[in-house]
């Protein structure tokens, strides 16, 4: 089974409707791949959709349940990794994850992570890709 980091510009795209981005919720629900995160990532989920300019768009209930759902069922990994250099040092706590979660890719609407060539390069040393959601919904189906 794939283990996959989400990031939570992924999570928040989910909260806010995204036709997009709802089959990766759904592709989880029915246990298609193992969701792998962090407290780290976790906190940072419950802190960003809490924004004041996010929190009028987004049913805090939903919210707190997919909050909950992932403490409950991902593989939740220590972070003990220093990642490669990236263009945005806020993003090193998703490449840990990762890393120490031993994932098979990060699910990210982060283009700037996606594009860079050289994070893509480090990272595959560590067997972990860059995915969009297409590419994702192609990889499981």
């Amino acid at each position: 089974m794939l283990r996959i980091v989400i990031d939570t510009n992924i999570w928040l795209r989910i909260l806010l409707g995204g036709r997009v981005t709802l089959p990766v919720l759904t592709a989880w629900q029915m246990n298609k791949f193992q969701l792998v995160t962090s407290q780290a990532l976790l906190n940072e989920y419950d802190n960003v959709w809490q924004r004041p300019r996010l929190r009028s768009k987004i049913n805090p209930r939903q919210a707190q349940v997919l909050y909950h759902q992932m403490y409950v069922r991902a593989d939740i990994v220590e972070l003990k990794s220093v990642p490669p250099r990236c263009r945005d040092p806020k993003d090193h706590p998703v490449l840990a994850t990762a890393i120490d979660g031993q994932a098979n890719a990060i699910l990210t609407g982060d283009d700037d992570l996606r594009a860079d060539d050289d994070l893509r390069s480090a990272m595959q040393a560590y067997a972990v890709e860059l995915w969009g959601v297409r590419s994702f919904l192609q990889q499981i189906g």
